[in-house]
């Protein structure tokens, strides 16, 4: 693989790109009592079986941590996803109550019924909103169901609701509701999940399902047609026919065939009226009514006549949920969904150019679980990180950047970070990462699956001559993370690196406890660095720079410190392993 990370036409060698020679500020580390027990015992472990936990971890959950980094090496990576799996939720609503309003006490979510904690609402709509950011960043760094979470953090993304559509951001409490919902159905069936979505409040406001009206001819007024169009589009079959294999099918005139109609587009928001929220004072207003409950039928607005959707019929007359239900069947048995839908999370976990194969073997996975199941998520999480192509080495064309928040995110987890103020706390994440949990400028989310960034991959052949990827790979080839790596935000995220390892006024106290008991020894310390921070890939001639730096550095602490930075901010941690 090259060792230059080119984003948006910019080239960035390592170390070279960001001159990086950081001048120390005063120590913020904290640095407890040095036990080098853990530490050696990493070291003393194999390093193929270090880097392949480390890999998982990567994989799986918001990066390693030192403790469970040696938890992870001491059982096979289908182990450690099937205890993952029978851990209990972490979930975001109870928490988010209780932050943005001290004086609730919040009760636990049944894991069966996400239901309302209590019926009191916050006077204070702005701290619910920065109480959701914080239980998300505090469950990120620091709950036990890593792989839960993560996941909950995948579909977040394909099942996008945001705060930047009113009044979402006055409904923090919300926003963490509909999030345990993903929580909630990460290892379960997605028919289920979608389900929930459909009639979920933040969603039914976000993509104005919520209040939506029958067709009133007499005011030529027709049902709102954003959540069927996007239901389809976005959530389940994608806007193409598509073989097993995710790729699109093609006419006898070489077009892509299309997966949907206008008409089906209008019977499906014929299908989705007459929800609106519970207690609400009037139907459709959308600032009154509950957030944490799911919607309600208000029958005098839905449409109860015949529909056609796919060419099958949704009878006259038929109960408004059984017509939902009906129709929601409809898009989950589509052959689509399995491709559509593995891939994605293919591409959030793992890889952002998997192969046809790839999706295939996990898409059979979504079919069919193995005892005759369609759509278990949870089987389908198992075999995308158990297949072949997730333990392998990883080639320049299936490598995935890690996303702007899961690169920091990844850091403060690798050194055990706590917060100096009471909460878990990012400001600015849009303006420093481009992207926060729920803070999505639209629909399609942070950035666009098939996003192709304007970069040429320098491979070198063995004679040392530079290359680039035959022309079909080019056209292939997506970075999707890297639509939201540009320049300013670059810059700030290096900034804040800078800060939180080198200065005091950082948000978070870092654990140097493990890499500073092996500081005496350059080359054990940045092996360990190594193992944690980048799976094993650092290069020799990268780990040979750094160690001719660190030779003219005065201290061990500010050695370990300015190998932490270079490490973080360098292209090679920008690639997840």
């Amino acid at each position: 693989m090259s060792k230059s990370l080119f984003v948006n036409g910019i080239s960035c060698a390592l170390l070279a790109c960001f001159n990086l020679t950081p001048a120390v500020a005063s120590d913020s580390l904290v640095v407890t009592q040095v036990n080098s027990y853990s530490a050696q015992q990493a070291m003393n472990v194999s390093s193929s079986v270090t880097n392949a936990a480390a890999k998982l971890l990567y994989q799986g959950s918001f990066g390693p941590t030192p403790a469970a980094l040696l938890s992870a090496q001491q059982v096979t990576r289908q182990q450690w996803i099937a205890a993952q799996m029978q851990l209990s939720p972490s979930w975001h609503y109870p928490l988010t109550v209780q932050y943005c309003d001290g004086s609730i006490t919040p009760t636990t979510i049944d894991a069966d019924n996400v239901s309302r904690v209590n019926d009191k609402k916050s006077t204070n709509p702005r701290a619910c909103l920065k109480a959701q950011e914080s239980v998300w960043l505090e469950h990120a760094l620091t709950a036990q169901d890593q792989l839960r979470q993560r996941v909950a953090f995948a579909l977040s993304q394909i099942f996008v609701v945001s705060s930047q559509e009113p009044p979402l951001a006055k409904y923090g409490d919300g926003l963490a509701w509909y999030y345990d919902l993903l929580v909630k159905h990460s290892f379960g069936n997605y028919r289920d999940l979608l389900q929930d979505v459909t009639l979920s409040p933040a969603m039914g406001v976000y993509l104005s399902m919520q209040g939506n009206r029958k067709e009133n001819l007499n005011k030529n007024t027709f049902p709102d047609e954003n959540y069927a169009r996007e239901v389809m589009q976005l959530f389940s079959i994608g806007l193409y026919q598509l073989d097993i294999s995710g790729q699109a099918m093609l006419d006898k005139q070489g077009n892509k065939i299309p997966s949907y109609q206008q008409d089906d587009v209008e019977n499906l928001a014929r299908v989705f009226t007459g929800w609106d929220l519970v207690a609400n004072k009037r139907y459709g207003n959308r600032r009154s009514g509950r957030y944490d409950t799911f919607m309600e039928l208000s029958p005098k607005q839905h449409d109860y006549q015949e529909k056609q959707l796919f060419g099958q019929s949704i009878k006259a007359g038929m109960k408004a949920d059984k017509e939902l239900s009906a129709s929601l069947d409809l898009l989950f048995n589509h052959p689509n969904v399995g491709p559509f839908i593995s891939r994605q999370l293919i591409q959030r976990l793992v890889s952002s150019n998997p192969s046809p194969d790839y999706i295939k073997r996990i898409a059979m996975i979504f079919n069919d679980n193995g005892v005759g199941e369609r759509g278990d998520l949870g089987a389908v999480v198992q075999a995308i990180l158990l297949d072949d192509e997730a333990q392998g080495a990883v080639t320049e064309s299936a490598l995935k950047l890690k996303e702007p928040l899961l690169n920091y995110v990844g850091f403060l987890r690798a050194f055990s970070a706590t917060p100096k103020s009471e909460h878990y706390q990012l400001r600015q994440l849009n303006g420093t990462f481009g992207q926060g949990a729920m803070r999505s400028d639209s629909v399609f989310n942070f950035y666009q699956p098939d996003f192709q960034a304007n970069y040429q991959p320098d491979l070198k052949a063995n004679d040392g001559s530079s290359s680039t990827l035959p022309a079909n790979q080019q056209m292939t080839t997506v970075s999707p993370e890297s639509q939201i790596m540009v320049d300013p935000l670059i810059i700030k995220q290096l900034s804040l690196m800078f800060k939180q390892t080198m200065s005091n006024k950082a948000n978070f106290d870092l654990d140097l406890t493990e890499p500073l008991a092996l500081a005496d020894n350059s080359v054990d310390m940045l092996d360990y660095l190594d193992q944690l921070l980048l799976a094993g890939k650092m290069t020799p001639a990268f780990k040979a720079q750094l160690q001719s730096h660190l030779i003219n550095i005065k201290g061990q602490k500010r050695q370990l410190k300015e190998a932490i930075y270079l490490i973080v901010s360098s292209a090679d941690y920008a690639v997840q392993p």
